[in-house]
C-alpha cells in the first residue's frame, strides 16, 4: 500500500516542475496490477471513504494500491521555511482547506457535541505535550556507544531481517581445505559451484540479476542454476541496478538471503543511494532491523579496457560503514569467503576480478563444501624477511611474478578481504622487513593503500627502514586501447622496479 499526501510542493517548487502533468497518480494508471484511489484528504467523508476501499482491497489480497491524497502544506517544509515563495492569496487559499476545521464541520453537531469537540481537543492536546515531555526525557546514550551496532555482534540477534531473526542456523564450516579431488577449477567455476551448494543447504537463499537466469550471467557465474533450483530461486530481473538492490533490502527484512549481481562494478553507482542505506540499517535501528545480503559483482581489467567495465574503485565500499568487502584473487578463497559471506549476518560487497575469473594462476582445487573462510584473515602467499608486499584481487599474480624477477626474499601478502582488513598480519610482516609496498589497481589518490600506508606508519614506524610506498593507477578512467590501459594499470614490469628501487634504499 502506498500513500501519497500530495501538498503540491517540494520545498519551494510546485508539483508541475515535480512531476509531469502535476498528478503522480494519473502518471501511474497503465501500471499492471496496481490500484489507484486519488482524491482529497480534506474531505473527512471522502477520505474516510477512500482509505477504507484502500485498506480492505490490500488486506484482501487483491494487489498493490495507491492512495494520493491532495492536502495543503500549511507551514514552512522546515524550520528556517518562511513560505515567502507563496503569495498571501496562496497561503489564504491552503488555510481555507484546514483539514482540522473541516473534520470539525463534519462531526459537529451532526456526531458530536461542540463541548465533546472541545474536551476532544484538549485530550489530544494533552495526549501530544505528554509525548513530546516523554521523549524530552529521555537519556540521550553515551557518546561513546556512536561506534556500536555497525556490524552484527555474536549473541545479539536482530529482530527483523536475515536468518538470524527468523532463528535460523546454518552449518558453521570450517577453514581447513578439503578438496574432494585433485582437479583445478577456474574462479568462475568455484563461485557457480559454492552457490549451487549454498541454494541447496538454504532453502531461503536467492540469485537474482540481470541475466543471471536462462542466460547464466554475463560471466556464466549462474550457469545451470535456474535449471537445477527453479524460477523463484535464481531469476531475471529488469535492467535497473537501483531496483535489484531496492528489491533485496526488502527480500532480507523478509528473512530470506538474497544474493543480487551487478554485472560490472561500475553499473553499481545508479544503486549508490540503496548501497549506502543498506549498510547502515543496522545502526540506525539500533540492532533491531538488518539486511544481510551478498552483492556478486565483477570489475578490474580484462584483455581490454574502458571507463564502464574495468572499473575496480573498491575503496568506496570500504567507505561505506556496514559492509564487508571481499576481493579474492583465487578459486579457493572464492570459495571459502562466497561461503562464509552467504553464511554471514552482515550485508557483503563480493568483487569477482574479471581476469582471474578464468586465470591459469588463480585455479584451485574446489575446497569442500564445509570450506568457509573467515573475513578479516589475509594470506601469506610466499614468505620473506627483505619486503613486504601488500596487495589483493588481480594484482597478486603479478606481484608474485615481479618478485620473482628479483634475487630477494620478498613476502607477498593477499588481503582477501578489505572490510576489515588483517592489519595484525601486516603489521608482523613489517616489523620482520622493515620495509612495505602495498600494490593496487584502484586509482592510487584515496585508495585503501592510504589507509594500509597510514597503519603501518602508525603503528610499526620504529621497525621501518625505507618510505611506505603504494602502486597504483593514475587518477585517470580506464581507456579502451590495451596500450594505452597498460599504462594506467600497474604492470610487472612497475611492481618489480618498485620493489627493486625500496630494496635499495
Amino acid at each position: 500500500m502506498f500513500v501519497v499526501e500530495d501538498n503540491g510542493y517540494a520545498i519551494s517548487v510546485q508539483t508541475p516542475t515535480q512531476t509531469p502533468g502535476a498528478d503522480i497518480a494519473a502518471n501511474l494508471a497503465s501500471f499492471k496490477q496496481l490500484t489507484i484511489w486519488d482524491g482529497s484528504g480534506t474531505e473527512p467523508s471522502e477520505t474516510a471513504d477512500l482509505v477504507i476501499k484502500a485498506v480492505e482491497h490490500v488486506r484482501a489480497g487483491k494487489g498493490a494500491g495507491l492512495l494520493r491524497l491532495t492536502v495543503p502544506r500549511l507551514s514552512g517544509h522546515s524550520s528556517v521555511d518562511n513560505q515567502a515563495y507563496k503569495s498571501p492569496e496562496t497561503l489564504a487559499a491552503e488555510w481555507e482547506r484546514d483539514p482540522i476545521p473541516a473534520l470539525q464541520r463534519y462531526l459537529v453537531p451532526e456526531l458530536m457535541s461542540e463541548d465533546e469537540w472541545t474536551g476532544l481537543q484538549a485530550d489530544i492536546k494533552a495526549e501530544v505535550l505528554a509525548a513530546r515531555d516523554a521523549a524530552m526525557a529521555y537519556p540521550f546514550a553515551e557518546s561513546m556507544s556512536v561506534t556500536e551496532r555497525v556490524f552484527a555482534v555474536q549473541g545479539e540477534p536482530q529482530l527483523i531481517g536475515g536468518l538470524v531473526a527468523e532463528g535460523i542456523e546454518l552449518p558453521v564450516g570450517n577453514d581447513t581445505p578439503n578438496p574432494p579431488d585433485p582437479r583445478r577449477l577456474n574462479m568462475l567455476e568455484a563461485i557457480r559451484r559454492t552457490l549451487d551448494v549454498e541454494l541447496h543447504v538454504n532453502p531461503r537463499c536467492v540469485v537474482f540479476g540481470e541475466d543471471v537466469g536462462m542466460k547464466g550471467g554475463v560471466h556464466a557465474a549462474t550457469l545451470g542454476l535456474q535449471a537445477t533450483h527453479g524460477e523463484s530461486r535464481v531469476f531475471d530481473t529488469s535492467l535497473s541496478e537501483e531496483g535489484i538492490i531496492g528489491r533485496a533490502v526488502g527480500m532480507a527484512y523478509a528473512g530470506l538471503m538474497p544474493v543480487p549481481e551487478i554485472q560490472y562494478r561500475k553499473y553499481a553507482d545508479p544503486a549508490t543511494e540503496h548501497i549506502n542505506n543498506c549498510g547502515t540499517i543496522r545502526w540506525r535501528t539500533n540492532n533491531r532491523f538488518a539486511a544481510p545480503m551478498v552483492i556478486r559483482m565483477a570489475g578490474g581489467y580484462r584483455r581490454i579496457g574502458d571507463p564502464w567495465h574495468s572499473v575496480t574503485s573498491e575503496a568506496t565500499y570500504v567507505h561505506q560503514p556496514g559492509w564487508m568487502v571481499a576481493v579474492p584473487s583465487n578459486a579457493e578463497d572464492a570459495v571459502g569467503l562466497l561461503r562464509a559471506a552467504l553464511r554471514g549476518n552482515d550485508p557483503v560487497i563480493f568483487l569477482e576480478h574479471r581476469a582471474m575469473l578464468d586465470a591459469s594462476w588463480a585455479r584451485r582445487p574446489y575446497p569442500g563444501d564445509d570450506y568457509v573462510l573467515p573475513f578479516g584473515q589475509a594470506k601469506i602467499v610466499q614468505e620473506g624477511s627483505d619486503l613486504t608486499v601488500v596487495t589483493w584481487g588481480g594484482m597478486v599474480e603479478r606481484c608474485e611474478s615481479a618478485a620473482a624477477e628479483l634475487q630477494a626474499s620478498i613476502e607477498i601478502i593477499d588481503l582477501r578481504t578489505l572490510m576489515p582488513w588483517d592489519s595484525g598480519c601486516v603489521l608482523a610482516s613489517v616489523q620482520k622487513t622493515g620495509k612495505c609496498l602495498i600494490v593496487h589497481e584502484e586509482i592510487e589518490i584515496s585508495g585503501f593503500g592510504a589507509e594500509i600506508a597510514a597503519t603501518v606508519a602508525k603503528e610499526a614506524f620504529v621497525y621501518l627502514d625505507g618510505p611506505v610506498e603504494r602502486l597504483g593507477a593514475p587518477s585517470v578512467p580506464v581507456p579502451f586501447s590495451t596500450v594505452l590501459m597498460e599504462g594506467v594499470i600497474p604492470q610487472v614490469d612497475d611492481i618489480r622496479d618498485r620493489m627493486g628501487e625500496l630494496l635499495e634504499f
